[in-house]
Protein backbone atom coordinates (compact mmCIF):
# COMPACT_ATOMS: atom_id res chain seq x y z
CA UNK A 1 0.00 0.00 0.00
CA UNK A 2 2.84 2.37 1.07
CA UNK A 3 4.61 1.66 -2.66
CA UNK A 4 1.34 2.36 -4.39
CA UNK A 5 0.85 5.88 -2.73
CA UNK A 6 5.04 6.42 -2.85
CA UNK A 7 4.72 5.95 -7.28
CA UNK A 8 1.70 7.65 -7.07
CA UNK A 9 3.26 11.07 -5.30
CA UNK A 10 6.84 10.02 -7.59
CA UNK A 11 4.74 10.24 -10.39
CA UNK A 12 2.94 12.96 -9.73
CA UNK A 13 5.78 15.21 -8.96
CA UNK A 14 7.43 13.75 -11.85
CA UNK A 15 4.46 15.17 -14.08
CA UNK A 16 4.70 18.93 -12.16
CA UNK A 17 8.07 18.79 -12.88
CA UNK A 18 7.79 18.19 -16.93
CA UNK A 19 4.72 21.04 -16.67
CA UNK A 20 7.07 23.55 -14.79
CA UNK A 21 9.60 22.71 -17.20
CA UNK A 22 7.42 22.82 -20.86
CA UNK A 23 5.78 26.42 -19.43
CA UNK A 24 9.51 28.01 -18.36
CA UNK A 25 10.20 27.45 -22.37
CA UNK A 26 6.33 28.88 -22.86
CA UNK A 27 7.33 31.90 -21.29
CA UNK A 28 10.33 32.00 -23.30
CA UNK A 29 8.75 31.59 -26.57
CA UNK A 30 6.21 34.13 -25.46
CA UNK A 31 8.74 37.01 -24.87
CA UNK A 32 10.88 36.44 -27.73
CA UNK A 33 7.49 36.47 -29.73
CA UNK A 34 6.94 39.64 -28.30
CA UNK A 35 10.24 41.25 -28.83
CA UNK A 36 9.63 39.92 -32.86
CA UNK A 37 6.61 40.61 -33.04
CA UNK A 38 5.43 37.31 -33.93
CA UNK A 39 2.03 37.06 -34.54
CA UNK A 40 2.12 33.73 -35.31
CA UNK A 41 3.52 32.16 -32.44
CA UNK A 42 1.06 34.09 -30.04
CA UNK A 43 -2.10 32.74 -32.72
CA UNK A 44 -1.23 29.43 -32.00
CA UNK A 45 -0.10 29.42 -28.04
CA UNK A 46 -3.03 31.92 -27.12
CA UNK A 47 -6.12 30.26 -26.19
CA UNK A 48 -9.46 32.00 -28.14
CA UNK A 49 -10.42 33.59 -25.26
CA UNK A 50 -7.43 34.96 -23.91
CA UNK A 51 -7.61 38.29 -22.53
CA UNK A 52 -4.87 40.53 -21.54
CA UNK A 53 -5.12 43.61 -19.44
CA UNK A 54 -2.63 46.18 -19.71
CA UNK A 55 -0.53 48.33 -17.89
CA UNK A 56 -2.63 51.44 -18.43
CA UNK A 57 -5.82 49.19 -16.82
CA UNK A 58 -7.19 48.93 -20.59
CA UNK A 59 -8.59 45.40 -21.30
CA UNK A 60 -8.03 43.25 -24.63
CA UNK A 61 -9.23 39.96 -25.93
CA UNK A 62 -6.94 38.08 -28.57
CA UNK A 63 -7.70 39.48 -31.87
CA UNK A 64 -6.72 43.29 -30.32
CA UNK A 65 -3.61 41.39 -28.66
CA UNK A 66 -2.67 40.01 -32.27
CA UNK A 67 -3.23 43.50 -33.48
CA UNK A 68 -0.69 45.05 -31.15
CA UNK A 69 1.95 42.30 -31.24
CA UNK A 70 1.61 43.06 -35.27
CA UNK A 71 2.09 46.58 -35.18
CA UNK A 72 5.34 46.10 -33.35
CA UNK A 73 6.78 45.96 -29.81
CA UNK A 74 8.00 49.56 -30.09
CA UNK A 75 10.71 48.35 -27.17
CA UNK A 76 14.07 47.26 -27.52
CA UNK A 77 16.82 44.94 -25.84
CA UNK A 78 14.17 43.18 -24.18
CA UNK A 79 15.04 40.61 -21.31
CA UNK A 80 13.49 38.80 -18.47
CA UNK A 81 13.47 37.68 -14.65
CA UNK A 82 12.14 37.24 -11.59
CA UNK A 83 10.51 34.02 -13.68
CA UNK A 84 8.31 31.74 -10.90
CA UNK A 85 5.81 29.22 -12.09
CA UNK A 86 3.23 27.62 -9.90
CA UNK A 87 1.43 24.76 -11.57
CA UNK A 88 -2.34 24.17 -10.32
CA UNK A 89 -3.21 21.42 -12.34
CA UNK A 90 -4.52 21.98 -15.44
CA UNK A 91 -4.16 25.76 -14.90
CA UNK A 92 -0.98 27.50 -14.03
CA UNK A 93 0.05 30.89 -12.91
CA UNK A 94 3.98 32.30 -14.29
CA UNK A 95 4.98 35.44 -12.97
CA UNK A 96 7.73 37.46 -14.39
CA UNK A 97 9.17 40.80 -15.11
CA UNK A 98 10.33 42.32 -18.74
CA UNK A 99 13.01 44.53 -18.89
CA UNK A 100 13.34 46.95 -22.06
CA UNK A 101 14.28 50.29 -23.54
CA UNK A 102 10.91 52.40 -24.15
CA UNK A 103 11.99 55.53 -26.17
CA UNK A 104 15.18 55.23 -25.32
CA UNK A 105 14.22 54.80 -21.81
CA UNK A 106 14.90 51.97 -19.79
CA UNK A 107 11.75 50.17 -18.61
CA UNK A 108 10.04 46.85 -16.69
CA UNK A 109 6.57 45.62 -16.89
CA UNK A 110 5.78 42.90 -14.21
CA UNK A 111 3.03 40.23 -15.51
CA UNK A 112 1.49 37.28 -14.44
CA UNK A 113 0.33 34.95 -17.29
CA UNK A 114 -2.83 32.71 -17.00
CA UNK A 115 -1.76 29.16 -18.98
CA UNK A 116 -4.44 26.44 -18.97
CA UNK A 117 -3.76 22.71 -19.99
CA UNK A 118 -6.37 22.21 -23.28
CA UNK A 119 -6.14 18.97 -25.32
CA UNK A 120 -2.74 18.34 -23.76
CA UNK A 121 -1.36 21.40 -24.24
CA UNK A 122 -0.70 25.00 -22.65
CA UNK A 123 -2.49 27.81 -24.02
CA UNK A 124 -2.16 31.15 -22.39
CA UNK A 125 -5.82 32.69 -21.33
CA UNK A 126 -5.11 35.65 -19.41
CA UNK A 127 -2.12 38.22 -19.03
CA UNK A 128 -1.90 40.68 -16.77
CA UNK A 129 0.43 43.73 -16.76
CA UNK A 130 2.03 46.42 -14.39
CA UNK A 131 4.12 49.13 -14.90
CA UNK A 132 7.35 49.03 -12.86
CA UNK A 133 7.86 52.33 -11.14
CA UNK A 134 11.28 53.67 -10.49
CA UNK A 135 13.37 51.49 -11.98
Amino acid sequence: MIEAADAAVAEARAEETEAVCELHRLNDGYIKAFAKGDVEWFDEHLGDDFTCSLANGRRIGKADFLDRIAAGPGVAKVTYDEIDVLPLGDVALVHGVTHYRQNGQPASTRYTDVWALRGGRWQAVAAHLTAVAGR
